[in-house]
C-alpha cells in the first residue's frame, strides 16, 4: 500500500530536487539524507507513555520502560494517549514551520507519512473510528488559505483507511497566540472555543484528534472535553512533532 502512495504522491506532488522538509539537495530520494538520518534517530527517542512528549537529550530513562513524564504523574488528561512522530526541533520543526507558515502545502503527505507510521505501532490505535483535525476559526482559515490539521488528517485517514471529518469539531472564533503563554494562560485563552457541531457523529466512539504539535497539551486537552462532553467513548490524539519535558 506505501509503494502505491508514493506512485500516487509522485504525481500528485511531482518531485523536485529540494528536500520537501529543509530545501535542501535530496539527490533522487524523498528526502535529503541529512533529513533522513535525523527522522531514523526518532525510533530511538523515548517519550512519555501518556502524552507522547519527549525526554531531553541525554535522559537515563531506560527506553523500553514504559514511564509518565512529571506532568502526567500528576495531572488526569481529558484524552487517553497522544503520540507525535517525533520531537519539535530540527529538521521536523523547520519542516512544519515551512508547511504552516510558508504554504508548502506539499510537505503535508510527507508528515502524514511519519504520522501515520507513528500511529501504526500503537496498538489502542488500531481501533479509530473517526479522525477530527484541530479546526482554525474562519478568520484564521481565510488567512491563512488553509489549515495544517485538515491536511494532515485526509493524508492520515488514506494511509490508515479511516474516515475523516473536518465539520464535526468546530472553532468560533479565533484566540491570541498560544506561543509565550502560561499553561494557565493557555487554558484561560481555549477556555470554550471548540464545540462539536453534530454529537450524533462522536457519540460512543473513538476518536483520534489530528494537530501539528503537542507543547503543552492546552488545545489537545480543550478539544477532547468538547468530544467528551459531546458522548465521544475515548479520545486519542496524533500530532507530527511534541515539545520535550526535561
Amino acid at each position: 500500500m506505501l509503494s502505491l502512495w508514493k506512485e500516487l504522491l509522485n504525481i500528485v506532488f511531482p518531485p523536485s530536487a529540494d528536500c520537501p522538509f529543509c530545501g535542501g539537495a535530496r539527490q533522487g530520494k524523498d528526502l535529503c539524507g541529512r533529513c533522513l538520518t535525523e527522522i531514523k534517530g526518532y525510533h530511538e527517542e523515548i517519550y512519555c507513555s501518556r502524552c507522547g512528549r519527549f525526554t531531553g537529550k541525554g535522559s537515563v530513562i531506560p527506553k523500553a520502560a514504559g514511564h509518565f513524564c512529571f506532568t502526567c504523574r500528576k495531572q488526569d488528561w481529558p484524552f487517553e494517549q497522544v503520540r507525535a512522530a517525533g520531537p519539535y526541533e530540527g529538521v521536523l520543526k523547520e519542516a512544519i514551520h515551512r508547511f504552516k507558515y510558508l504554504g508548502r502545502r506539499g510537505i503535508s503527505p510527507y508528515l502524514a507519512g511519519l504520522m501515520a507510521e507513528t500511529a501504526s505501532r500503537e496498538p489502542l490505535f488500531t481501533a479509530i473510528d473517526l479522525l477530527l483535525p484541530v479546526p482554525l476559526a474562519d478568520e484564521k482559515l481565510r488567512i491563512r488559505g488553509f489549515n495544517q490539521a485538515a491536511l494532515l488528517a485526509e493524508e492520515i485517514g488514506r494511509l490508515l483507511q479511516a474516515p475523516v471529518s473536518g465539520r464535526v469539531l468546530l472553532k468560533d472564533h479565533e484566540t491570541s497566540p498560544q506561543a509565550g503563554l502560561t499553561r494557565t494562560a493557555r487554558e484561560s485563552n481555549l477556555s470554550g472555543v471548540f464545540r462539536v457541531a453534530n454529537s450524533n457523529a462522536v457519540q460512543g466512539k473513538n476518536i483520534m484528534i489530528i494537530d501539528d504539535v503537542f507543547t503543552t497539551g492546552c488545545t489537545m486537552s480543550t478539544a477532547t472535553i468538547a468530544l467528551r462532553d459531546a458522548g465521544a467513548r475515548h479520545v486519542f490524539g496524533l500530532t507530527a512533532a511534541a515539545g520535550r519535558y526535561f
